[in-house]
């Protein structure tokens, strides 16, 4: 009576189930370390975010002698004091936030000991241009953030050439057109004396959430769980249908 199992059509059917459901199985296991992943990255930030403010030097200097990383330091409070270069200023495009498209305009600014480091002054809309930066020695409390690499299917940047508009704030393209050398890190601008451009919005704090990730790893095993009864289903009124027709 179950000879009928190993037919080429029942045993296409076997291994299609079998593959479904060990597919959704791996995606909710995926989605459980997404959400574990939400979870620890919150938890850094929420740490970070709450260390004391500390001088821009002091983090930098840790970096240059490896004690810490451009990884390690982001999201930490800093004070920032020195003087912009307007003329170098590039801008970020293709940004978004509170459901606006814009640019964020990146402007070095000139350390103590003569180091350049980028800040990200603030979120603007496309419509609108960006002003020049403060002159003069400014003061800055800012948020730490190390640089953006390029991932597969993001817009690239030219390697070549000076540029004046950018999608990835990638710091070592940049120091290629820079007068002296960037820090491996920028900073968001949170607070600024004198104020920069009223125009400009301060760049959105990170959403420290852990997304659907847990009700999706909930649907897929559910979904593996349909699958496998349906199969179970479809054997046992192929049965009893064989059962029917024996008996008749």
């Amino acid at each position: 009576m179950y000879r009928f199992l190993i037919r080429p059509i029942w045993l296409l059917l076997h291994v299609t189930v079998v593959a479904t459901v060990l597919l959704m199985v791996n995606l909710a296991f995926w989605q459980i370390g997404r959400y574990h992943e939400k979870v620890d990255f919150n938890a850094i930030v929420k740490q970070r975010l709450n260390e004391p403010i500390v001088p821009v030097e002091k983090l930098l200097s840790a970096i240059n002698d490896g004690s810490e990383s451009s990884e390690t330091v982001e999201w930490r409070t800093v004070l920032v004091v020195g003087e912009y270069i307007d003329s170098e200023t590039v801008e970020a495009v293709n940004r978004a936030q509170d459901g606006y498209s814009g640019k964020d305009p990146l402007t070095p600014i000139r350390l103590a000991d003569n180091q350049l480091l980028l800040m990200n002054r603030g979120f603007i809309p496309i419509s609108k241009d960006v002003r020049t930066a403060p002159s003069g020695q400014v003061q800055i409390i800012g948020r730490v953030r190390a640089p953006e690499i390029r991932r597969r299917f993001r817009i690239s940047d030219p390697t070549q050439g000076e540029l004046l508009e950018v999608s990835n704030i990638d710091l070592e393209r940049l120091n290629i057109q820079m007068p002296s050398e960037l820090a491996p890190i920028y900073v968001e601008v949170l607070e600024s004396q004198p104020p920069d451009s009223p125009e400009l919005s301060r760049i959105a704090a990170p959403a420290l959430s852990t997304g659907s990730h847990l009700s999706y790893t909930f649907q897929w095993f559910t979904f593996s769980v349909f699958v496998l009864a349906g199969w179970i289903i479809v054997i046992r009124r192929k049965i009893k249908t064989m059962q029917a027709i024996k008996t008749f």
